[in-house]
């Protein structure tokens, strides 16, 4: 009889529910731990981003671009974030602390910001390491995220004023000045000079044109790009050969693949969806 007390006893024990809590409750004040994109928890990883407003709109930036097939567009991304040299350097398509990865070596005092990195003089300016044979001169791309709205003709990104066939983004133009955007040799006849110069301007090539796009609308489409190379690496805040910069806050560039007309608008409107999650 005791042992069969004792078995009906055990046996309850066993079925009672336990009194222990399930910490992935929300309700019992521990947070349920979020799952990241592998890419952009990479790129937290690598880059030692803990804010959590910052490791969301990245995490939401990479699923959109992957959503809308553009991921797979772009060798570099820099979405300069955190503030400091460190964190502004990393590529979100490739994080590693690395050279070969095009992460960012900043030369000079350039400003940062959590809004993002202006170069200010001359000596100021980011190296990618990212030669421009890496792309091809007829379906390649890069942009410049500009937050800040001024009418200073200079270079924001590129490669050379004085190398063939130059490869540099002009937001504000002045012809005057030799300061010309142009994309493989390929340019406007007209200088271009934007009422506002805040916003997403890309140089885009593909086979038979040039297209610049501003805020993801084309508004100068030039010749066919020239199948020819500086051999030099793609700088952001200004060109190294040439004294004219922009002055303008890049709150983020990148480099890839020629982009069509959708694909320009669709990059715009995830880009600008990004600045506004980061407040900025």
């Amino acid at each position: 009889m005791k042992n069969v007390f004792l078995l009906l006893t055990v046996c309850l024990i066993i079925t009672l529910p336990s009194c222990q809590k399930d910490h992935s409750n929300p309700g019992d004040g521990n947070p349920i731990p979020v799952a990241y994109d592998k890419d952009a928890q990479a790129f937290f990883t690598s880059s030692a981003i803990t804010d959590t407003v910052q490791k969301t709109a990245i995490n939401d930036f990479v699923i959109a671009l992957k959503k809308d097939s553009l991921w797979n567009k772009f060798v570099a991304i820099y979405p300069m974030v955190g503030g400091d040299s460190a964190t502004t350097s990393f590529n979100l398509k490739d994080p590693r602390n690395s050279d070969a990865a095009y992460r960012i070596t900043w030369h000079g005092s350039p400003d940062f910001k959590t809004s993002g990195v202006t170069c200010l003089t001359t000596a100021d300016w980011g190296d990618t390491h990212l030669v421009d044979t890496v792309v091809s001169y007829n379906n390649s791309s890069i942009s410049y995220y500009s937050g800040t709205s001024n009418q200073v003709a200079g270079y924001d990104m590129g490669c050379s004023n004085s190398i063939y066939p130059f490869n540099i983004l002009a937001i504000y133009e002045n012809f005057s000045l030799d300061i010309v955007n142009t994309w493989f040799n390929a340019y406007g006849t007209t200088q271009y000079q934007p009422a506002s110069t805040v916003g997403l301007f890309t140089n885009s090539s593909t086979t038979d044109k040039v297209t610049r796009y501003d805020n993801g609308v084309a508004v100068g489409i030039y010749n066919a790009p020239d199948s020819a190379y500086t051999h030099s690496v793609i700088t952001i805040g200004q060109v190294t050969d040439d004294e004219n910069i922009g002055l303008r806050e890049c709150r983020l560039a990148s480099i890839g693949s020629g982009l069509t007309d959708a694909q320009a608008l669709a990059f715009y409107n995830i880009v600008k969806t990004f600045e506004t999650k980061l407040n900025r």
